[in-house]
């Protein structure tokens, strides 16, 4: 059976939700083990990194989505293009 593409792109999703809640758990072990400060850093950058982009992944599917959405619908496109803008403006 084939997947459509927004099945495979949540799924895409929950396996970086499930990479970066590892980094997470790991960031939370090394500070119970009393780890150095910087190599628990280092990895708190990662996970922030892994965080933006996921952000960037989600936005891009969100964009294509509003601007597929108004394309297919005149009546509405005035308004979902200012909802993506507002949207947008609140990251």
């Amino acid at each position: 059976m084939m997947k459509n593409k927004e099945t495979e792109a949540r799924e895409k999703i929950i396996e970086r939700l499930n990479r970066i809640e590892g980094q997470i758990r790991g960031i939370k072990k090394m500070i119970e083990e009393d780890r150095g400060c910087f190599d628990i850093l280092k990895q708190v950058s990662a996970a922030h990194g892994a965080l933006r982009s996921l952000q960037k992944v989600m936005l891009e599917h969100h964009i294509h989505d509003c601007l597929e959405e108004a394309l297919e619908n005149r009546d509405r496109k005035s308004g979902l293009l200012k909802d993506l803008a507002r949207q947008l403006s609140d990251l």
